[in-house]
């Protein structure tokens, strides 16, 4: 660059020339400047031009024709309403799209990004070197069209849909980096009438080659109104911290909950966030689960191996199960509540691991990998009851048992009936016709007709016990057949969730150990509809009892002695930091899950939209975040009305 060095007359005189021929105005307010000529003389280039050459809907970009003395560093401020008099006031009121730096002059350009469509623009650039402050170098005006004439209306890499940005005109493929290829490639879709370039050049070809991790830089032009817009595509590699579970079954539906397919399952650890063990590769067979669940786009599934195997951290194991969570937009209810339920010691409670699945070459989303409530070692770790083991001990155990519904069962089912089931039992929310206890444990080829009666009978002496005039009799009453203790932390957690299947319908567990007169309740089960995530039967509500609605925990808190224990248990947890516990989990998994959130949400996008039975106001839970705040709130919320209630 030409430095000029005339007395500052003659510097005002040039400067003036230059403001003439190029219809600019440079340097407008350094007259006023409290700086030496020598120092002023330094800002300005002496054939500096600056002019807006290309305008687009999401930026223009701007272009030197000559390029400044790159030792200086440049500042690029840009507003429609004002407040860029000078640096210092455009730094003030937000109006810096560029601060300085002598970074970004690259062939004489810079896109700015984000400013308005139909809104006229004062450009300023500031410049400053050492010892000299910001000063006004050049400045223009430039006005961004609405610009719908030229638009991709779609991409796709890979054969899989990319996700559009709107805020950066950007269309986006993340891929786990266990599947990482040598190139990718794009195809698109553009509005009629319009063409693709890329550096300047036209692309005939529909489908446009990537490698990884490129970000690619390209333009739509109509080519009748030379309207032009840019875009980037980007196909790139990601480690979301969570292991990556492979399933392959040779692209054969799995479309029943009942019928095994055949498929072949590898879990790969995450680099950045390595378990290190219990990674699993082999034969599965796999099959459907959930109700409800299992109707919807994102499905979940049962799998079982030939031998038993260690997945992850978890305890050896033939079955398993892989849950989907696609109602839950925290994608954790299960897992805290699993884990709460852990915290407060209950015998078994599913422990479930968060995982990346890719079906069939395909990512499918964030799941969890974990448990299902069976009697095995490691999980409910009882002595199991054999066919041929029909002795007056063994008999008594042990066995887990569930309340259902007839029409949820598959038919192969062994259950039966109490006289409050069997007549349908009554809630505030009218009568459930239909339920049933089904005998989980042992299935019906491990299941004796006297074992059969033995539990059948059981349970309707401790039905007629907690339903009978002495029920409060400590010898005579309910407490000789229930452990209060195993009830009251079930029925403590899923009331604090306000889970909607809960109320002695659905998904209620209870076991029976060999040898012991007792019947336990748990393990807790199922609340991807909990917490504040289901808009019927007021469960959306953080107010209100609604589990001891049940048939039973109604009958319990009758006895003042089982309230007393209760609120006991309650107050223990209360003040004994539970639930900062509890609530500190919430945070710490939203983090560990929050790239894997991300890909999820891509791939399934359903945040801000109403999926069955979301809560009110789904509409304004727009990003993941905002979906763990509204679980957290929900939950400080619910808690602290059951405390006041309790302690009242």
């Amino acid at each position: 660059m030409k430095k000029i060095i005339s007395p500052l007359l003659i510097l005002i005189i040039l400067t003036s020339m230059f403001m003439f021929m190029f219809g600019l105005y440079s340097c407008s307010s350094n007259q006023n400047a409290p700086y030496s000529p020598v120092m002023l003389v330094f800002a300005v280039p002496d054939h500096a031009n600056v002019s807006v050459r290309d305008i687009r809907i999401k930026g223009f970009t701007l272009d030197w024709t000559t390029l400044p003395d790159e030792s200086y560093e440049y500042a690029i401020a840009a507003s429609y309403n004002g407040n860029i008099e000078n640096y210092e006031t455009a730094k003030e009121n937000g109006k810096i799209v560029l601060d300085f730096t002598s970074s970004f002059i690259v062939n004489g350009t810079y896109k700015v990004k984000n400013l308005l469509a139909g809104k006229e623009y004062d450009i300023k650039i500031f410049v400053q070197a050492k010892n000299i402050k910001p000063v006004e170098y050049l400045k223009t005006k430039a006005k961004l069209p609405f610009n719908d004439e030229a638009e991709i209306t779609g991409v796709t890499i890979n054969g899989n849909p990319a996700v559009y940005d709107k805020k950066d005109d950007s269309f986006t493929y993340h891929y786990l980096t266990a599947f990482e290829e040598s190139s990718y490639a794009f195809t698109y879709e553009l509005m009629r009438g319009c063409a693709l370039y890329i550096g300047g050049a036209k692309v005939e070809s529909k489908e446009v080659k990537l490698t990884p991790n490129e970000v690619l830089e390209v333009t739509v032009v109509n080519e009748r109104t030379k309207a032009a817009r840019d875009y980037t595509i980007y196909a790139g590699g990601v480690d979301n911290g969570i292991p990556i579970v492979i399933i392959d079954t040779n692209n054969k539906k799995v479309e029943s909950k009942t019928k095994n397919v055949p498929a072949y399952m590898k879990i790969i650890d995450s680099a950045d966030n390595p378990m290190g063990i219990g990674l699993y590769g082999g034969d599965i067979e796999i099959r459907g689960r959930g109700n409800s669940s299992f109707g919807m786009p994102k499905k979940g599934y049962n799998i079982e191996m030939e031998n038993k195997c260690q997945i992850l951290d978890m305890a050896p194991s033939r079955q398993w199960l892989i849950m989907a969570n696609y109602t839950d937009k925290s994608l954790m209810r299960n897992y805290i509540a699993y884990e709460f339920a852990r915290d407060l010691r209950m015998a078994f409670a599913p422990k479930m691991r968060f995982v990346d699945i890719i079906w069939n070459g395909k990512y499918i989303g964030n799941y969890v990998i974990g448990e299902r409530v069976k009697i095995e070692e490691g999980r409910l770790d009882l002595p199991k009851l054999k066919k041929d083991m029909t002795d007056e001990y063994n008999i008594t155990g042990s066995y887990v048992l569930e309340i259902s519904c007839s029409d949820r069962l598959s038919g192969g089912e062994v259950k039966f009936n109490t006289q409050i089931f069997k007549k349908g039992q009554t809630t505030i929310w009218g009568r459930a016709e239909g339920d049933v206890i089904v005998i989980r444990q042992p299935g019906k080829d491990h299941l004796s007709p006297e074992a059969y009666e033995y539990i059948k009978n059981y349970f309707n002496e401790a039905e007629k016990a907690l339903f009978g005039d002495d029920f409060k009799d400590p010898k005579k009453g309910y407490r000789k057949y229930f452990d209060t203790a195993s009830f009251i932390d079930w029925y403590l957690i899923n009331e604090v969730f306000k889970q909607v299947d809960a109320d002695m319908r659905l998904s209620t567990f209870f076991y029976k150990p060999r040898g012991d007169d007792k019947i336990y309740m748990g393990p807790v089960w199922d609340f991807d509809l909990g917490g504040g995530n289901a808009d019927y039967r007021s469960c959306d509500d953080p107010a209100g009892w609604y589990v001891r609605t049940g048939i039973w925990i109604a009958r319990l808190f009758e006895d003042e002695a089982y309230v007393q224990e209760f609120k006991n248990r309650w107050n223990y947890i209360k003040n004994n930091g539970y639930f900062e516990v509890f609530f500190q989990r919430i945070d710490d998994t939203a983090k560990y899950i929050e790239k894997s959130a991300k890909m999820n949400f891509e791939r399934w996008p359903t945040l801000g939209i109403y999926t069955w039975p979301n809560a009110n106001e789904w509409w304004e839970r727009t990003t993941y975040q905002s979906e763990v705040d509204y679980l957290k709130k929900w939950l400080k919320t619910r808690i602290a009305w059951m405390d006041k209630e309790i302690n009242k």
